[in-house]
């Protein structure tokens, strides 16, 4: 049985919106600053609309019952790795003060900055419905796939979807903020995205898998 989880036409349009305000406001702050200040200025920038669009996409994403926690625990966003753009803070700020759902559950927020393989092994094989990789993560998406069947895999640059095996990757071109969608993203079962993100074509980019 499938446990489907999405939001309706009105969430939907208010994405839309959301992309567009997005990247007008990302192109007004890279002219509105100095090079030095712009530009960190700008990945901070970015990584709130980073941490904005994984909770919409995990809205839009449907598991199987096999693929959601027991009755008595909550869903889990992990995030493995360490940054300095403000992403972590702002990803648990939206999962705290947003409606962030998995199967109708609000979903809880992890952040495992260690390095040490065998301490991030033993939390995946207790189950995420999304994992997040910063870049230079000592586990590849495959990895986590295997150890973490449940999870969305999120991370950076095209080839992390491409070439890696991940889901979902951020890139910035000309100044905004781009989703990288594998195709098996939409055709699995489980976890499976809604075909209504496809429809973003000013953001949203669906691409193969060599590794799925």
């Amino acid at each position: 049985m499938m446990v489907i989880f999405e939001k309706n036409r009105l969430s939907f349009n208010l994405f839309r919106r959301m992309i567009l305000w997005a990247f007008v406001f990302t192109l007004g702050m890279s002219m509105n600053f100095k090079v030095e200040a712009s530009t960190i200025e700008q990945q901070r920038r970015e990584a709130r609309v980073q941490a904005t669009y994984l909770t919409h996409l995990v809205n839009f994403t449907t598991w199987s019952e096999e693929h959601l926690p027991e009755k008595d625990e909550s869903p889990k966003i992990l995030v493995l790795g360490q940054e300095k753009n403000g992403f972590v803070a702002s990803l648990e700020y939206l999962i705290s003060q947003s409606n962030v759902e998995v199967g109708g559950k609000p979903v809880e927020f992890e952040h495992i900055e260690s390095r040490d393989q065998k301490l991030i092994k033993s939390k995946l094989i207790k189950g995420y419905q999304v994992v997040f990789l910063m870049r230079k993560s000592v586990l590849s998406p495959q990895e986590i796939r295997n150890l973490c069947p449940s999870a969305v895999v999120f991370g950076f640059g095209r080839q992390f979807v491409t070439t890696k095996g991940g889901d979902v990757a951020f890139v910035s071109e000309r100044n905004r903020v781009k989703l990288i969608l594998s195709d098996q993203y939409f055709r699995r079962t489980s976890p499976k995205l809604s075909s209504k993100i496809a429809n973003l074509k000013s953001v949203v980019e669906i691409v193969g898998n060599k590794k799925n």
